[in-house]
């Protein structure tokens, strides 16, 4: 299943803005669940390890299931998840292509528009 995301970007001279469709490769997708993944893994040691020491400074009994269920709590609190690092990633497609560019009109309709907005002037 492919991933993608839609972003807004602003077209000079419309007051809507035009919405691009980013889509990310499967190999794109892949590295950014391997990054979640490892951020993931991550995390929960160190939730294992602040769950031990709440226990530890709360004086009560450091059980395994204790442990894991306060490891989990503050896990769900803090992961990150894959769906993160995919729309951050084609973020960073987006603005690749189109943060440098800017829509703009090409030079013959700003001239014809100029040119009938004197004609209007005139009248």
């Amino acid at each position: 299943m492919v991933f993608s995301k839609n972003f807004a970007r602003e077209v000079e001279g419309s007051n809507f803005p035009k919405w691009e469709e980013i889509f990310l490769s499967a190999q794109e997708e892949r590295e950014r669940e391997q990054v979640a993944r490892q951020e993931n893994l991550f995390l929960m040691r160190q939730c294992i390890a602040d769950a031990r020491n709440v226990l530890k400074d709360e004086h009560m009994m450091d059980m395994q299931s204790h442990v894991l269920s306060i490891a989990m709590t503050l896990f769900k609190k803090r992961a990150s998840h894959a769906v993160y690092y995919k729309e951050d990633r084609c973020k960073e497609k987006f603005l690749k292509y189109w943060g440098k560019f800017k829509q703009k009109r090409p030079e013959t309709e700003k001239t014809e528009t100029a040119s009938k907005a004197k004609g209007q002037k005139k009248r």
